[in-house]
């Protein structure tokens, strides 16, 4: 994820100090940041865990792939609303109420405070369904799993 968002940010902070990006309308804005950022790395952590492996470079480091809740891999339609849920979500949730209250001089209406309460109200429940359960709230509804690496019977 980091060298994308490297490349996003850098081509972003261009086009902010060129000024392209400040005549742009919020929604614009917030579209553009979804289609560039948002989406590929949702869709390419979901194409990782759809694929023979089941995990990201991340997950196979650390030796943990994603599954089935019973048994075999997520594939790809189950791994993305899996990180639909854990990326996509609460980053487009965030990315939505900044854009609205970005550049705004009176307060922000109350769905823009809803929208970012939501934004962080989800990983926070997340977390504790992990803590408390073993599983947070994407593999809850993907019905998912991160399970460690069995070892094949050839031994390697």
């Amino acid at each position: 994820m980091l060298p994308w968002i490297g490349v996003v940010a850098a081509a972003g902070a261009v086009l902010w100090v060129t000024g392209v990006t400040r005549v742009l309308d919020p929604l614009v804005g917030n579209i553009v940041g979804f289609v560039t950022l948002i989406a590929p790395i949702t869709v390419t952590a979901s194409g990782f865990e759809g694929r023979h492996r089941h995990a990201t470079p991340g997950k196979r480091a650390l030796r943990v792939t994603v599954e089935r809740s019973i048994g075999g891999g997520a594939g790809f339609a189950r791994s993305l609303v899996r990180n639909g849920i854990k990326y996509g979500l609460p980053w487009e949730l965030g990315h939505t109420a900044v854009f609205a209250w970005f550049g705004t001089t009176t307060a922000p209406p109350l769905w823009v405070t809803v929208v970012l309460v939501l934004a962080y109200a989800i990983p926070i429940v997340s977390l504790g369904l992990l803590l408390v359960t073993g599983r947070a709230l994407h593999d809850w509804v993907a019905r998912t799993t991160v399970a460690p690496v069995v070892a094949s019977a050839g031994g390697g």
